[in-house]
């Protein structure tokens, strides 16, 4: 068992250092005993009185919704129950979609004697009833159903997660079995767990800061700044011409250059200034008035006679009527 323990707590630490970059001090860690088994998290052991409205799927929604049978708001403050033993790493309002929030570290000794880690999620809670890094057992009442300030019908999301590092920011990682379990997969499978008397070490503050209300006590993280792109002395052609000031239209008429004529004959002189003069356009000549159909066929095909001789048509003239 002495090397179970070592190699749980070396994978633990490798599974924080590759995913954050950081080393772990003391504080940073917390012994606990292995989980016996799991339950369902609602009407506990085997989820009684309650169903899954909502299921498990990869790239999708990554947890459970237990709804009780009741349906609608019926379920609103049942009890919510630890699914197995653990150490509370979260316990806060986190608000926006999620509202209240509990998540518990268990370790776990699969059918292979390996020792594992999981983190079990609980939310829309309507209240909580642990706190940060509290010791927690196996079927213990932690929080009732809640309804996130009546966002949603009362329900309780419920996720399973093999990674440790995900807390509230799953958009950064991947919605694969590589980092969730199928929640009643794991638990129907995991009812009884191989026990042993010793502790496990097993990493804990290993969520990235995320946006909510804190426990009292507990100071924020100061939140990481990203530094601004310093302006650049390229000018953009495009916002230039867009930023430029409009300019008035003049009122004066724009005269045309004044052809040297100064060598010239002086007949030439006065046929060019005739010639240059140009008459500007009346505004008193009426529009020209548009012909109907009627009257341009009348000015094409000319009804009259010139003497005895009609007027010469082809076969492809209109008929006149008589």
């Amino acid at each position: 068992m002495d090397s179970i323990n070592q190699t749980c707590s070396t994978i633990c630490f490798l599974i924080f250092f590759a995913l954050t970059g950081k080393t772990l001090s003391v504080s940073d860690y917390a012994e606990i005993l292995p989980a016996t088994g799991f339950d369902f998290p609602v009407g506990t052991p085997n989820a009684e009185g309650y169903y899954k409205a909502r299921g498990f799927w990869p790239n999708g929604h990554v947890g459970e919704d237990w709804n009780g049978k009741g349906g609608g708001n019926t379920d609103l403050g049942d009890p919510v129950y630890a699914i197995g033993e653990g150490i509370v790493v979260q316990s806060r309002d986190v608000r926006r979609g999620w509202g209240n929030v509990i998540i518990i570290r268990h370790v776990f000794i699969d059918k292979n004697g390996d020792a594992k880690v999981l983190d079990s999620l609980y939310a829309h809670l309507d209240s909580r009833n642990v706190v940060l890094n509290q010791i927690v057992k196996r079927g213990q009442k932690i929080a009732t159903i809640g309804n996130n300030r009546g966002m949603y019908l009362a329900h309780l999301h419920f996720e399973t997660r093999k990674n440790l590092a995900i807390g509230m920011h799953r958009s950064s990682f991947s919605k694969t079995y590589s980092n969730y379990y199928s929640p009643t997969s794991f638990i129907r499978s995991h009812k009884q767990c191989p026990t042993t008397k010793k502790s496990f070490k097993v990493p804990i503050n290993t969520f990235a800061p995320y946006p909510g209300s804190y426990p009292k006590g507990k100071k924020e993280p100061t939140p990481t700044i990203i530094a601004k792109a310093r302006p650049s002395n390229k000018v953009n052609p495009i916002k230039a011409i867009l930023n430029k000031p409009l300019q008035k239209k003049s009122t004066h008429t724009v005269t045309a250059k004044k052809e040297n004529t100064s060598k010239l004959d002086p007949k030439l002189k006065s046929i060019i200034s005739k010639n240059n003069i140009q008459k500007p356009p009346s505004t008193l000549d009426p529009p020209k008035k548009q012909l109907g159909l009627l009257a341009r066929l009348r000015a094409r095909y000319p009804n009259t006679k010139s003497g005895n001789r009609r007027i010469q048509r082809n076969r492809f003239s209109p008929r006149r009527q008589r």
